[in-house]
């Protein structure tokens, strides 16, 4: 890390710093010092954390933190993304959006839902996402060590001691910040009778009569956070207020108007007030004259002339907690003959704002601070989905239908033999399918699979044996392992000859070439043979590359043109775009070319599918010695003048089978077919006889 440190770094991570110190420990951090003094730390995710990206490569990031556990500062060194980079998504916007984390108060848990929404990163969220969370984690760990932050057990829920919006009296009213109670004389004296005929039920309202007057308007609030406090006394004031609590304590805000006087005359001379008190559950937290605090006037924009005002400290020894439902109890005096004093109590039900409240959707759902979101129909709560389940639950439209397609070619795959004796639909199923194969599932769903996600599977579980990343991609992940099952059961084919969207764009654009007559250039298959190997020399070497130079890989990794042609739909730069074009128009000459001499895809699969388990696609004696209709028919030239299947070069679009049983092209069966013609026509002519001496 120390090398990284440039005077560029520092100024980024943490502006303003005075000295940098060496680097040292584990993970290691080096001290920002202003002369003697330490003002805060810097670090390395990679180091911290070691995260992982998009595509499992790691990425790093310099990160400043200051002793207030703020972030001050980030610097972006390395990445590995795919989707960013030149005539992509650029990686200033990247750079931009973590330079917005300056100042992220690392207390606070990341709202994935405000990160969805970011424009700056659109296209490059899951790598904003990961970013992002590295950031957050490696902060905290360097806090947790340093001791930044407090050891108390983290809790799933915190007040927002920060966020501030300008609000008057009636709206922080209206919000539930500042709790109301309005009692009536009558409800008073109702409540005082009912006590004092000894009903124990004396704590509840009776319904009040019209025209009566106030007996007490009472408010009180949690008036710690800035945003209650503040609007309720100014800055200033608020400031003052915080200034005399103890970490941890809590600033509880009553005041009053009306006739009834809470602040009994003796209260400054006893322990405890006697006309007030906090109920919490099953703790009763009686507001003693320690816990004043000198009073303060309401400063709130239209509120009305309080009486008394009271400021009280609860310190965390009380058992208050401010994020839990409370009531404040107001204690009417009962005359009673009695030698202990009655009162009649009349509840002010309080709780926090939930704007004030933070923490995940999960735990705010449950302590009754957010409405419940639920997904598929209601049956899952969104709140308890990690991000890449979420991501599921958004696609599952889509999984739906993928899920749908491969349940289709599985069947057609299953009943290759009834499709392929019926021309006419067997030509009608292939279009359908390829043409939904390119617009729905390539130019809409986005899910083209490419070698650069192979050589990302393979060392996410071979080599990192973390694939986390891989599922916030469900489709392409659904795809993959259909494959990867089709490789062990069928070849290479399943996938390049039905689930390729740039094979079924070639194999579209051949079949229109052939429609209009375009003429096609047959290759001698001698040098069709030879050429096949060349797509076996580019994998090998994006392999090598990978091992070498992620960067070096993911260039090369360009000769497929499937960003270009699928995931971008041509709008990328025009280098880019005119090679992708080339490649489909020189499909209306040689068809596939692209997939039969160039593929890396399609040489790993054909290398991973070569032991395949089935044999499925049906030979005669007579195939390649006397009949070679097979071999014509094969526009990819898949068949070798023997008649035996080259299976690696194979698409499987079971245009073969086709010919293999039409009973009017196939020479075999057109020469049983003629037996059996004239055999009927001796039947008819000569009876029984003549069919066993036939047989």
């Amino acid at each position: 890390m120390a090398t990284r440190l440039t005077p560029a770094v520092i100024v980024e991570a943490f502006p303003g710093a005075g000295t940098v110190g060496p680097v040292a420990g584990t993970p290691p951090v080096a001290e920002v010092r202003d002369g003697e003094k330490v003002i805060g730390y810097l670090f390395s995710t990679h180091e911290t954390v070691s995260p992982r990206g998009y595509r499992g490569d790691s990425f790093d990031i310099i990160i400043g933190l200051d002793l207030e556990g703020s972030v001050t500062g980030t610097a972006l060194l390395e990445q590995h993304e795919p989707i960013l980079g030149y005539m992509l998504v650029p990686v200033e916007r990247l750079v931009a959006y973590l330079s917005g984390l300056r100042g992220l108060n690392i207390t606070k848990p990341v709202r994935l839902r405000r990160l969805r929404g970011v424009d700056g990163v659109a296209g490059a969220t899951i790598s904003a996402t990961l970013m992002h969370g590295a950031v957050l984690l490696s902060a905290r760990k360097i806090a947790r060590l340093r001791g930044l932050l407090d050891n108390a057990a983290p809790r799933e829920l915190a007040l927002d001691l920060d966020s501030y919006q300008p609000r008057d009296w009636d709206e922080l009213v209206a919000s539930g910040s500042l709790a109301r109670l309005h009692v009536t004389e009558a409800e008073a004296a109702a409540a005082q009778a009912e006590v004092k005929a000894g009903n124990e039920n004396g704590n509840r309202r009776p319904t009040s009569a019209a025209g009566d007057g106030t007996f007490i308007e009472l408010f009180a609030a949690i008036a710690t956070p800035v945003g209650i406090g503040r609007n309720l006394f100014g800055n200033k004031w608020h400031n003052h207020h915080l200034s005399l609590l103890a970490l941890g304590e809590h600033l509880l805000f009553v005041g009053s108007r009306g006739p009834f006087a809470w602040k009994h005359a003796t209260a400054s001379y006893s322990n405890s007030l006697e006309r007030l008190q906090i109920v919490q559950g099953a703790n009763t937290i009686r507001l003693a004259r320690r816990q004043i605090l000198p009073p303060s006037a309401v400063r709130a924009t239209g509120a009305p002339k309080i009486d008394q005002v009271g400021l009280f400290r609860l310190a965390p020894g009380t058992g208050f907690d401010p994020l839990r439902p409370w009531r404040l109890e107001l204690l009417i005096p009962v005359a009673s003959a009695a030698s202990s004093p009655k009162f009649a109590s009349l509840p002010l039900e309080a709780r926090i704002s939930a704007e004030f409240v933070i923490g995940e959707d999960r735990a705010l759902e449950d302590a009754g601070f957010l409405e419940p979101r639920y997904r598929l129909f209601g049956l899952v709560r969104d709140s308890t989905l990690g991000d890449w389940q979420r991501i599921w639950v958004d696609q599952a439209g889509e999984i739906a239908a993928l899920l749908a397609l491969l349940a289709i070619l599985t069947l057609i795959l299953v009943m290759q033999g009834a499709l392929s004796r019926r021309r006419a639909l067997h030509n009608a199923v292939r279009v359908g399918f390829l043409i939904v194969v390119l617009v729905w599932l390539g130019w809409i769903a986005g899910a083209q699979l490419a070698i650069i996600n192979v050589i990302a599977y393979f060392k996410a579980i071979l080599v990192d044996r973390d694939v986390a990343h891989l599922l916030f991609e469900p489709l392409l992940l659904i795809v993959a392992g259909y494959t990867a099952l089709s490789l062990l059961v069928l070849g290479r084919g399943v996938f390049c000859g039905w689930l390729c969207p740039f094979g079924a764009l070639q194999e579209l654009v051949a079949r229109l070439a052939r429609l209009f007559r375009v003429p096609q250039l047959g290759l001698p298959f001698a040098l069709n043979e030879r050429l096949w190997a060349v797509k076996y020399v580019v994998v090998v070497a994006l392999v090598f590359l990978a091992t070498v130079s992620a960067e070096s890989a993911a260039l090369m990794a360009e000769i497929e043109p499937f960003k270009t042609a699928i995931t971008l739909k041509f709008v990328r730069a025009w280098p880019h775009a005119l090679y992708a074009v080339v490649l489909v128009v020189a499909s209306l000459f040689v068809e596939r070319l692209f997939c039969r001499f160039l593929c890396p895809l399609g040489a790993a699969l054909a290398f991973l599918g070569r032991f395949h388990v089935a044999k499925w696609l049906p030979r005669r004696a007579e195939c390649g010695s006397a009949c070679h209709i097979c071999e014509r028919s094969c526009s990819v030239q898949a068949i070798w003048r023997d008649g035996r299947i080259a299976m690696n070069e194979c698409f499987q679009c079971l245009d073969c089978l086709v010919e293999y049983y039409d009973a009017h092209r196939c020479p075999p069966l057109v020469a049983r077919r003629k037996r059996r013609a004239r055999a009927a026509t001796r039947i008819g002519e000569f009876g029984p006889r003549v069919t066993e001496a036939v047989e």
